[in-house]
């Protein structure tokens, strides 16, 4: 499986709140599109005593977490629209003694269904999520990776009464796990004997991707302190606190991605604190996931489980489907201990590790020279589609899936956006246009863990606001309630201080990593604002606009070939909004008639509507199509309606680079793209980047800064 293949697991997170007096509530949010009514949790779960086996207690978890029946409602429904769910379990600081509860059983049993372990299965990658405001990093591209074994053998562990570690077993059992790993894929370092703190901390300087820990471990009841048993200079057992060890790992790098604990109680937790464990302290000094173990783990299980674990993860770079498929290889093996191993993630989409694109196109081999070279000139045009917005609010399909549910869409194409605004359009425009806006922010705020919006009840205001008898109500302002509900999309985004808030949840954000890019002009076919507050949050003073494609030639643009002053610059740079946005509703590119309409009028008037130096820009810069499918109407839209009418003169010179997913395409099809997009573009010359989006602004990014910084 390939990293961008896997990438489009639709997303369900469960929330565990702190405890409260009808138990610990509990929500469901699936991809950003729903947010489920929410349930509660019996608190009657803890104390948690295991049962006769592990495939019952699985049984038995799922169905207490699930006894809700809103909260069981809303997992039949989420499993029906996708059986590939990406599940994050996110229990709140506040309720850390939840974390002694083995979810890694979890086990649905439906009748005449075979059961299936949760953690152990490739539909539903299974983590422990912890949100917090973590140090930025950003997927690995290069190659070979690198992974550190770090083997704690102290020669006085029988007289502390520990068992002695084989470290020369242990390496050879590692070393057989990965031996069909090919070298340059994986590059192995064994941290010579003893294995001290500063000698670790030395290491990790070298820049290891990975760390692999074998060491004994403790955890005191009476403390709610973790330990790691490592050793002094003399090999003798030296004890490091859970704090010294991840205050060490705070002072390294971004290039360590994982550590894996193979040390017994590892993931112990105490409830008197989240972050008293060791696992959840790393994730708090920066490090994207650890691999710890929750109870003591027989020696088999963790070496059967390592192997697995890290061939598969070399594979595709997933972090949480590697940990299921290493969970599936032992109950398959009949080995015990399946759930012990436990997976700590800071990252939503779990990618530690991603690929380099394949470049298509005559210029393959001077690809990045070229565009590198004209960003640094300015002469480069992003154009940006649905696909740059992926996690951070519904796409298009979300969005027709939810209009189609409320208004009984009557047709099978349910997840087609602009069939079932048309659909929809039919009844009220106006009620459409509202909808969709605040279906957007209300998947914004899902997707980013913040409250739903308040009910509007305008009587129950009403009511509130009205003047005992005999007294003067004062002019004031809505309150907060009726405020935070008229917000726009813009605002409400702008309001949650996303540029911050997006950082504490992903290492590489297209938006920023653009704005890191310092171009004139960004032109995009979404309605939100994001791309004005990434170039804000660099310093910039950007400029929100839209087409005014609905106005008369007249009450439009003063006259034909016009420009906007000032010119657009990378002090001031100018995002253009293709398909409308929230400022004006109606400007919304949306139904079936609205792509018709539109591509009317820019056939017709695009010289009243492009500002020359929009026009200028399109004919005659690298056009960067990043976030779009090739079905997408869009793309056509704006292939055919926009780039037909520049000036041919130009199109000699164009460079045109069109980012595809390789999902979009079959085997085999790379040359019917490139018929397809040359139909378009002539004689232009066009380069496909064959890979995700994030596979894209991933590699350009790290390309620039050393463009940059050379």
């Amino acid at each position: 499986m390939r990293a961008q293949e896997a990438l489009h697991y639709a997303d369900l997170e469960i929330r565990i709140l702190p405890r409260r007096d009808h138990g610990y509530p509990v929500e469901i949010t699936f991809s950003g599109e729903r947010e489920f009514p929410g349930g509660h949790l019996d608190p009657g779960i803890l104390p948690w005593v295991p049962g006769v086996s592990p495939r019952e207690d699985g049984e038995r978890l799922f169905a207490l977490l699930f006894g809700d029946p809103r909260l069981r409602d809303a997992w039949v429904e989420a499993r029906g629209q996708s059986s590939a769910r990406r599940i994050r379990l996110r229990i709140d600081a506040e309720a850390p003694e939840l974390h002694a509860i083995p979810w890694e059983l979890l086990c649905e049993a439906s009748p005449g269904e075979p059961a299936r372990p949760l953690a152990a299965a490739p539909d539903t990658p299974f983590s422990r999520y912890l949100a917090g405001a973590w140090r930025p990093g950003r997927a690995v591209l290069e190659r070979p990776l690198r992974l550190l074994v770090a083997i704690a053998n102290p020669d006085d562990l029988a007289e502390r009464g520990l068992e002695p570690l084989d470290a020369d077993a242990e390496r050879q059992t590692l070393e057989e796990a990965l031996s069909e790993v090919d070298p340059s894929e994986l590059e192995v370092t064994f941290l010579d004997s003893p294995v001290t703190l500063p000698a670790l901390e030395a290491a990790l300087r070298r820049g290891p991707h990975l760390l692999h820990l074998i060491a004994h471990g403790r955890f005191s009841a009476t403390s709610g302190k973790v330990a790691l048993y490592l050793a002094d200079a003399d090999n003798r057992l030296a004890l490091t606190r859970d704090e010294e060890f991840a205050a060490m790992l705070a002072r390294q790098g971004e290039d360590l991605r994982l550590v894996f604990l193979a040390s017994c109680q590892s993931a112990t937790r105490s409830p008197a604190d989240a972050f008293r464990g060791l696992a959840p302290q790393l994730i708090a000094a920066g490090v994207p996931a650890v691999v710890a173990m929750q109870e003591r783990v027989p020696l088999e299980t963790a070496r059967a489980f390592a192997g697995t674990f890290y061939r598969q993860l070399l594979r595709h770079g997933l972090v949480d489907l590697a940990a299921n498929e290493a969970r599936s290889a032992l109950l398959t093996g009949k080995l015990p201990g399946a759930a012990i191993p436990v997976l700590y993630v800071r990252l939503k989409n779990a990618l530690l590790f991603s690929r380099r694109g394949q470049i298509l196109g005559s210029r393959a081999a001077g690809f990045w020279v070229t565009l590198l070279d004209n960003v640094a000139e300015g002469d480069c045009t992003p154009l940006l589609g649905p696909g740059v917005t992926k996690g951070l609010m519904p796409a298009p399909e979300e969005l027709a899936r939810s209009l189609a549910r409320k208004y009984g869409y009557p047709f099978p194409d349910g997840d087609h956006l602009p069939r079932v605004a048309q659909f929809v359009g039919t009844l009220d425009q106006t009620t459409l246009r509202r909808d969709v806006l605040r279906l957007l922010a209300g998947g914004f705020r899902a997707w980013h863990g913040l409250r739903p919006e308040p009910p509007y009840d305008e009587r129950r205001l009403a009511a509130a606001r009205k003047p005992a008898p005999g007294q003067r109500l004062a002019p004031r302002e809505m309150d907060e309630k009726s405020r935070e509900r008229h917000r726009s999309l813009a605002e409400t985004i702008r309001a949650a201080e996303w540029p911050e808030r997006v950082r504490e949840e992903r290492e590489t954000e297209i938006h920023h990593q653009l704005a890191d890019l310092g171009l004139p002009l960004y032109l995009t076919t979404n309605c939100d604002n994001f791309m004005t507050l990434a170039l804000e949050a660099k310093g910039r003073r950007p400029r929100r606009q839209a087409l005014a494609w609905r106005a008369a030639p007249e009450l439009g643009a003063a006259g034909p070939n016009f420009d906007r002053e000032p010119p657009a610059s990378p002090e001031e740079p100018v995002v253009l909004h293709l398909f409308g946005n929230d400022d004006d509703p109606r400007s919304l590119v949306l139904t079936e008639d609205d792509y018709l309409d539109y591509l009317s009028r820019i056939s017709r008037d695009h010289e009243y509507l492009l500002p020359a130096s929009v026009s200028a820009a399109l004919a005659r810069t690298t056009l960067l199509f990043l976030g779009y499918d090739l079905r997408d109407l869009d793309l056509k839209i704006i292939l055919r309606g926009l780039l037909s009418h520049l000036d041919a003169a130009g199109w000699d010179r164009l460079h045109v680079a069109v980012q595809i997913d390789t999902r979009d395409a079959g085997e085999g099809s790379t040359n019917e793209v490139k018929r397809f997009l040359e139909r378009y573009f002539g004689k232009a010359e066009v380069d496909v980047y064959w890979g995700s989006t994030h596979q894209f602004i991933t590699e350009l990014h790290q390309r620039w800064q050393e463009y940059a910084g050379g």
